[in-house]
């Protein structure tokens, strides 16, 4: 089973990567913990099967979560890691404690998730969830103290523009989500986050959300 956020980036970035990451797992059976499918609409969508079951049902997980387990299988490795099924009882705790840490406090905002803002990172955790919860974009728009940390291309936006896949960078258990955005190095004034709907003629699709969270009260966002 190969956990979402694990398919290397170059698999996508580099022509014909794709090709080689399936040539060397050549005669494996491969199950991931969210596949896309079209929808009649001709819209792709991306559904996520029970993690813990598919676990469970699989000789061997890969994942980028490192845990110190009798599962893990590759101790020695430092970016991507491999277990034996058993594995998925220790990733689980790992996700329970985080979530728990993080859902302690009291949220920077709500809407169909709850947004926790943390000095590195802006955490989105929704309990109870479900797979159309975690199906969409999530997005941050970050606003700096000072504009003249931004990337010369986002000044005249006055913004940091930034995305990331739910099913890359998010994980669903124990009917619980959560999703991380990790902040960029500067102060921040404020953030305006949430999900994008989707959006196709004749289909209304998952809806979005988003909501404002000013850091400091001179925040104005575009």
């Amino acid at each position: 089973l190969v956990l979402g956020s694990v398919e290397p980036e170059w698999s996508w970035s580099v022509a014909h990567a794709h090709y080689t990451w399936k040539y060397y797992l050549a005669g494996s059976v491969l199950a991931y913990s969210f596949h896309t499918e079209n929808h009649p609409a001709g819209v792709a969508l991306t559904r996520f099967p029970d993690t813990e079951a598919a676990a469970r049902a699989a000789d061997f997980l890969v994942t980028r979560d490192r845990v110190e387990s009798d599962a893990l299988l590759t101790p020695g490795n430092r970016r991507v890691f491999l277990y034996d099924s058993a594995g998925i009882d220790d990733l689980v705790e790992l996700y329970r404690a985080a979530y728990q840490r993080v859902a302690s406090g009291e949220p920077a905002a709500r809407s169909r998730f709850d947004v926790y803002l943390e000095e590195d990172a802006i955490f989105h955790v929704r309990d109870p969830c479900v797979r159309e919860d975690v199906g969409l974009t999530v997005f941050a728009e970050v606003v700096p103290e000072d504009p003249k940390d931004l990337p010369e291309e986002r000044r005249r936006h006055g913004f940091e523009d930034l995305r990331i896949l739910f099913q890359k960078s998010g994980v669903l258990f124990e009917g619980k989500c959560m999703a991380v955005i990790p902040l960029p190095d500067y102060p921040v004034s404020g953030v305006r986050t949430g999900q994008q709907p989707y959006r196709h003629p004749g289909w209304k699709g998952a809806p979005g959300w988003e909501v404002e969270i000013p850091v400091s009260r001179a925040v104005r966002f575009p």
